[in-house]
């Protein structure tokens, strides 16, 4: 299958680079150093979960004749570089090309159906931890590699299935989602929660849950995320604020620190426009008060802006 990883950081980096080793026609969008050492040394993908070398890999920056079409696009970028992602991946997204966003937040698959409506644009989530550590170097920790993915329409089902199929046979544990938008809404509790605050508090689920205050901006920001869903009569588990707070308290190990919260301590530029502030944009329009989750972007909304401006003025 020729697939597109658009977008090769952890998350990118380490599903592309499995599908490849299984066999797949991969090709990896990239930039910059990335880009560079895929080109030249190949991607190494450090993993508790197994480890893959791939000495000769198809990367490139620019999509042309040589890449397009492809049957499948795993988009993969953080949500603030999708339009111009999308603008580089249009010349392999033909009809029927199955569109899959692996991105945090609900609105990316809207987006993508809009800029690409012959496309077969599916939802998915990704549990697991995955990061760059360096240039054409990937790490994956912990047990967690499951992929979600689910169609919005009967329609789509198909495409679903076979993109899924690749997956497994990539060795990849996946589950096909009968409601998909269930699955983005989950994630969203999860990831406003547990990443937005360890952001807000530039720490660790550890120093937050030790700190009366912010584990109380954490069950709150939970339980307004949750109640937004509902709101738009999303089926989320009842009592999942509860019980995310409690995975955070009995599961995780407190030295774990979010994406996001990485990139607040490396200056980079933070998703909380899509987490956050879709929680608060979603609340509005439903009616439903969101102050903590505003609490939150009030706080990292400035450091994302400055980021930015930072990246562009170094372009």
């Amino acid at each position: 299958m020729r697939i597109l990883i658009a977008g090769t950081g952890g998350v990118g980096g380490y599903y592309g680079g499995k599908l490849a080793a299984a066999g797949n026609d991969v090709v990896f969008l990239a930039r910059g150093a990335m880009l560079d050492a895929l080109g030249s040394n190949g991607l190494e993908v450090r993993a508790d979960l197994g480890d893959v070398r791939l000495e000769h890999v198809h990367a490139t920056d620019r999509v042309d004749a040589s890449v397009a079409p492809a049957e499948a696009v795993l988009f993969t970028v953080k949500t603030y570089d999708s339009a111009e992602a999308a603008d580089a991946i249009a010349p392999a997204v033909a009809r029927d090309t199955i569109v899959c966003s692996l991105q945090n937040g609900v609105d990316n698959e809207a987006f993508l159906h809009e800029r690409f409506p012959e496309a077969r644009v599916l939802g998915g989530t990704s549990r697991i931890e995955a990061f760059v550590v360096g240039p054409g170097v990937v790490t994956q920790r912990g047990k967690q590699s499951e992929l979600t993915i689910g169609a919005f329409n009967l329609d789509e089902r198909p495409a679903a299935a076979h993109l899924g199929s690749a997956v497994e046979r990539a060795g990849i544990p996946m589950t096909l989602a009968a409601d998909i938008r269930s699955a983005l809404w989950f994630k969203l509790v999860v990831i406003t929660g547990l990443g937005g605050v360890t952001a807000y508090a530039h720490g660790t689920i550890g120093d937050v849950l030790g700190d009366p205050e912010l584990d109380a901006l954490l069950r709150d920001v939970l339980a307004e995320t949750d109640a937004v869903a509902r709101a738009f009569g999303i089926e989320i588990p009842p009592g999942l604020a509860d019980t995310v707070h409690a995975y955070a308290e009995g599961q995780l190990d407190r030295s774990f620190s979010s994406s996001m919260a990485r990139d607040v301590e490396r200056g980079k530029p933070l998703e909380v426009e899509s987490l956050n502030g879709a929680v608060v944009r979603y609340g509005r329009e439903a009616g439903v008060p969101t102050p903590a989750n505003e609490r939150v972007l009030d706080a990292l909304l400035p450091l994302h802006r400055r980021a930015m401006a930072a990246r562009t003025a170094h372009a």
